[in-house]
């Protein structure tokens, strides 16, 4: 079949356009596909949505219009968002015709996105459709200042310092870590004029990157890890490593002039009134404690918490050396011994490649569950063609968010057996060295359950496959003797170092237990993981807890979202949003 996707894309969103303007639900409906997914951010309410299914869109969008007031339905002209024909996914023969689209509603402007499949009757409809409110009106995102102050009359330095100790004196907002996410959030708050103060536990920002094991380098290409108005250079490499990064964030946060105080953790417990929407928060700032009265406190610590560290009966008796993942600096001080390390996703991955190399005596990867392994070369081709190099990253952002989570499971649910097929041959030396290969589940379903369970593989697999790291499959660590373990399946095996790379505490749990509290964290419920919708638990929406946010994923995550999660915040401010 000819498509002429311009053609198609032009009709579909005149009819979708005359359906929100005319306020009429049932062409509206009818517009989208009967297994389609109309995801909602902040414009039919002041949430994030997705409605899979003609009843719960239906019922969704009752009473919705008179409120909303859609009108200036119009396709996009920016690069990556003009009309475009073909596969929907890589592994599918599905083809789509997929399309940006502006529209203005009763608060402001907003974006959207759509795919559209060609059905049995003949007629183009939407298996995809996400409307988004991009800015709320008279309150637009800043693009960038002059630079010129008073006239000429007033220095960088001295416009700056006052800004600063203006919001030190009374931030607005308190986000609780100076990670990428805390970074990403503080930076579009400037630019939405919500005066942000950042806290960050370590001496330097960077310091969480810098801490974890020499090795690391992210695992995807550098264009999906872009922080927010600042891409890397074209000469960074295409997989960003440890310190790289962690000096890339301390810069970032300097060029974005992000007010960050290192060295200060708040203290328990802080206390929301009620009656002034303001939180008392006890700040130690660096040995000194500071009191704040913020309206808004943001958690922004992507998932992970406290380390996660197993309780093994008589680790006390065990003469050799036992350490969590996290404070590993590499294989240096264990040339010539005997490790064990418990694990066998990324990190333990990474960990065992390095202890090769560093000549450790033996090296075995205790596999307590399946993984999930893909090829570097495998997961390059799916990050590359989600944020491809010659798009904008905010375009390829709305394409991202466009594509519901539970949709993109349900596909990769049906691709499994081919992404197995695919890594075929790498599979076969792990299955007949002992690792056991995760069959039913892909990438995204254990990223969003958990965020574990799987590994870019970018050379342990040969290792594992020739034997010179060993996999003990299926088993967990009973108990230390004096120089070796005993595992629950009665075997042992003499050690000198166990390493636990066995991940961290879901972040809601660690601030239940170290800065919230029971009470508002009973409120505030599951964080990250999915909801029955498909969205986000507890991340970049309301949390239950009046002025308390989580900003919670990686680098995309924290870099689209934040948008929303100020908008969310200035609706409250302008009263167009009750918590």
């Amino acid at each position: 079949m000819t498509v002429n996707p311009s053609q198609v894309a032009s009709s579909w969103i005149s009819q979708f356009g005359k359906a929100l303007e005319s306020e009429d639900i049932n062409a509206t409906v009818s517009s989208i596909h009967s297994d389609g997914y109309f995801r909602d951010i902040l414009v039919f309410s002041w949430n994030n949505r997705c409605l899979h299914g003609h009843a719960k869109l239906r019922k969704y969008l009752t009473g919705s219009f008179d409120k909303v007031s859609i009108r200036d339905v119009k396709l996009e002209t920016r690069t990556g968002l003009t009309p475009e024909y073909g596969a929907l996914t890589d592994k599918l023969s599905l083809r789509a015709v997929s399309a940006g689209f502006n529209f203005t509603c009763a608060v402001g402007v907003g974006r959207g996105y759509f795919s559209l499949v060609f059905t049995d009757s003949g007629e183009w409809k939407a298996l995809v459709v996400m409307m988004a409110l991009a800015d709320i009106e008279g309150h637009e995102e800043i693009e960038h200042e002059l630079g010129i102050y008073e006239g000429h009359a007033l220095a960088w330095t001295d416009v700056f310092n006052e800004r600063r100790k203006a919001v030190e004196t009374n931030p607005h907002v308190l986000i609780i870590g100076g990670g990428q996410a805390g970074l990403n959030v503080a930076a579009r708050f400037k630019q939405m004029n919500l005066a942000a103060l950042v806290v960050e536990t370590t001496p330097r920002i960077g310091d969480s990157w810098r801490k974890r094991y020499p090795t690391l380098t992210l695992h995807s290409p550098k264009k999906s890890n872009s922080m927010l108005f600042q891409p890397f250079p074209k000469t960074w490499p295409v997989f960003t490593p440890r310190d790289k990064l962690a000096d890339w964030l301390e810069q970032y946060a300097q060029s974005q002039d992000l007010i960050v105080w290192t060295n200060s953790r708040p203290l328990p417990h802080p206390v929301y009134d009620n009656s002034t929407k303001r939180w008392t928060v006890m700040v130690d700032r660096a040995g000194e404690r500071v009191t704040l009265h913020p309206f808004h406190i943001v958690i922004a610590a992507s998932t992970l918490g406290a380390p996660r560290m197993p309780v093994i009966p008589r680790q006390g008796g065990f003469k050799g050396s036992v350490l969590h993942s996290s404070v590993y600096q590499g294989g240096k001080p264990f040339t010539g011994k005997k490790v064990i390390v418990v694990g066998a996703a990324n990190t333990a991955a990474d960990i065992s490649q390095d202890l090769v190399f560093h000549g450790a005596q033996s090296i075995t990867m205790v596999q307590r569950s399946a993984t999930w392994i893909l090829s570097r070369d495998s997961a390059r081709i799916m990050f590359d063609r989600a944020f491809p190099e010659d798009v904008d990253i905010d375009v390829c952002d709305l394409m991202a968010m466009a594509r519901p989570i539970s949709l993109l499971s349900k596909i990769e649910r049906q691709t499994v057996e081919q992404s197995l097929e695919e890594q075929k041959t790498t599979h076969q030396g792990l299955a007949e060295a002992g690792f056991k290969i995760m069959a039913g589940k892909g990438f995204l379903t254990l990223w969003y359950e958990g965020r574990g369970g799987y590994s870019v593989d970018v050379g342990c697999a040969e290792l594992i496959s020739s034997g010179k790291v060993k996999i003990k499959h299926g088993v967990e660590l009973a108990e230390f003797k004096t120089d070796s373990v005993l595992f629950t399946d009665g075997s042992s095996l003499e050690a000198d170092v166990v390493i636990f790379a066995t991940s961290y505490e879901n972040i809601g749990d660690t601030m239940r237990k170290t800065i919230l509290g029971d009470e508002i964290m009973d409120r505030v419920g599951p964080v990250w993981g999915l909801d029955d919708e498909g969205e986000l638990r507890g991340c970049y929406r309301p949390t239950g807890q009046p002025g308390l946010w989580f900003a919670a994923g990686e680098f995309y995550i924290s870099r689209a979202y934040s948008k929303q999660l100020a908008l969310e915040i200035k609706a409250i401010e302008l009263g167009l949003m009750v918590e």
